[in-house]
């Protein structure tokens, strides 16, 4: 009776001692070829993990965006690759915002992915560089570069690093949410920080 009683109170007090789960580096979330949006010194960080591809992350964007509109200058925004293996234009898709990005047109580009997807052929995204008045010689040329395919596989390696499986991801100040979260949710954990 005894050893039972003791067994109950041990089991007891492991499930109440659950923590929260360990917020993740910023090192690992955030590194110097990050694309970033708002205030580099703000107070919350929003680092997405996310796929062009993914209809998730497509239909996630809307809310991204009234969530960086609501906060503008009072948070910073990270954008992560993670194309998806079983997405056959994922990598691709991520090349061609990259390659835009080294002309200064990331976030042209990656508005255009989102809007286009899933029509996202090797000829599609080549269409869509020429409508973003960019040198198109220069895109073809960085888009088959290891430095962005490099930098894709980077964003690969870190979300593998912190147990990510499923897009979009988020991380709050480190927390990780997976899936798309709404607009209320968002507000909350943000509110919460600032």
């Amino acid at each position: 009776m005894a050893a039972t009683l003791v067994l109950i109170v041990g089991v007891a007090v492991l499930l109440g001692n659950k923590s929260a789960p360990k917020p993740v580096d910023q090192a690992t979330l955030v590194n110097q070829t990050s694309e970033i949006l708002g205030a580099y010194d703000a107070k919350v960080t929003i680092v997405e993990f996310s796929d062009f591809e993914c209809p998730a992350c497509k239909s996630a964007e809307p809310t991204v965006e009234q969530v960086l509109d609501k906060y503008k200058g009072k948070i910073r925004f990270v954008y992560r690759h993670f194309p998806l293996s079983q997405h056959q234009y994922g990598f691709i898709a991520a090349q061609a915002a990259e390659a835009a990005g080294l002309q200064n047109k990331f976030w042209e580009m990656h508005k255009l992915l989102f809007e286009k997807s899933p029509q996202l052929s090797q000829d599609d995204l080549f269409k869509y560089a020429m409508t973003l008045n960019i040198d198109v010689a220069k895109f073809a040329a960085d888009y088959n570069s290891e430095t962005v395919k490099n930098k894709i596989q980077q964003d690969l390696a870190d979300g593998n690093k912190t147990g990510l499986t499923v897009t979009p991801t988020f991380f709050i100040n480190g927390t990780k949410f997976d899936g798309a979260l709404s607009l209320a949710e968002f507000f909350k954990e943000i509110d919460a920080r600032l």
